[in-house]
């Protein structure tokens, strides 16, 4: 009895045993298959038909925009979502997964030049499917900017981004208006930002390069005139007339006038100097250049005037040089006037 009842124990455990290995074998082949049936590396949906993501810009802020370095500060949020039938589950709550883990659209953004992330790479996955990545990023990014009409211009600057490799054909991007906007209220202090908007365009990623489907986030932005009319402008505008004043002094107070026209085009040189730490460095003139380049002409030219004044005086033709002055005050007078009106107005 003894004997039977170790035999059939035995049984029994060997029993449980062979059930608990077959059905973990299930339970694994089941999981293995499962976990082959989700590739990463291969795009949701029909590979014949475009796949739908879309995508959201969120500008959160400008920090700034340096015309001289072709360049702008920007902070803002990128938001992409798309549908993964192989992700679908039915649970009543979203998980969240390592990008490396699911398949995402390889995003790049095309015009940067040092970008900071600060969200993790990862997706939020809904019961249904729906897939959602969002990632902030603060840098400089660049545009090229016709500085032609400094002080007084505006560009059209633009967030670039680019979807690249193999599944790039294959993928159309949406805009998602309800999560695209820009804020109204900006770091940025010497620009005033006009108007923005956010389309879709195929974009070329260099010269005799493929294009790629791409978002654009374009906004306008216009330079705010006052600080160098007040900070650059009205200084040189009274170094100018300091050397104007040079024409109404007496020619027998030769001594002052030169002194006087000297100070004033050494002020004027000291002062383009300082200002080369504010203005652009491009090849082209601007019309902040021709205003300066046109004021040193009108100094230079009292300076020549002074000394023409000083020899006339030292000869005894004090007519002379009475008359060149009085001629000199109506010539500098209209030809400063026309110099600040070509300048910025031409």
């Amino acid at each position: 009895m003894g004997n039977h009842y170790i035999h059939t124990t035995i049984l029994f455990t060997l029993f449980v045993l062979l059930c608990l290995t077959v059905f973990g074998g299930y339970a694994s082949l089941a999981q293995d298959e499962a976990e082959q049936e989700y590739i990463a590396e291969v795009r949701p949906g029909d590979e014949n038909e475009k796949f739908p993501i879309n995508v959201g810009v969120v500008v959160i802020d400008i920090d700034s925009i340096d015309g001289a370095q072709q360049s702008f500060v920007a902070n803002f949020a990128v938001v992409t979502e798309w549908n993964d039938p192989r992700l679908v589950e039915d649970i009543e709550y979203y998980r969240v997964m390592d990008t490396d883990d699911v398949w995402t659209p390889n995003l790049q953004i095309l015009n940067q030049q040092k970008l900071f992330t600060t969200f993790r790479d990862e997706v939020t996955v809904l019961p249904n499917g729906n897939v959602y990545f969002t990632q902030r990023y603060w840098g400089t990014l660049s545009y090229p900017m016709n500085l032609k009409d400094f002080p007084l211009d505006e560009h059209s600057l633009k967030i670039k981004l680019v979807a690249v490799g193999k599944d790039s054909d294959n993928i159309t991007f949406n805009i998602n208006p309800e999560r695209t906007d820009m804020s109204e209220i900006l770091t940025v202090t010497d620009w005033e930002i006009r108007s923005w908007d956010a389309y879709t365009e195929e974009i070329e990623i260099g010269p005799k390069l493929p294009t790629f489907p791409g978002v654009v986030f374009e906004f306008e932005a216009k330079r705010l005139v006052k600080f160098y009319l007040i900070k650059v402008l009205l200084p040189l505008m009274l170094i100018v007339l300091m050397s104007l004043v040079v024409l109404f002094i007496d020619p027998n107070h030769t001594g002052p006038k030169l002194s006087i026209a000297i100070t004033a085009i050494l002020t004027l040189i000291a002062y383009r100097f300082l200002l080369g730490n504010l203005l652009p460095k491009i090849s082209y003139l601007t019309h902040m250049d021709y205003f300066i380049f046109g004021s040193m002409f009108l100094v230079f030219a009292v300076l020549v005037e002074t000394s023409i004044v000083a020899r006339y005086m030292s000869q005894k033709r004090e007519q002379e040089a009475n008359n060149l002055d009085y001629w000199s005050r109506w010539v500098f007078v209209i030809a400063f006037l026309l110099v600040t009106f070509g300048s910025f107005i031409l």
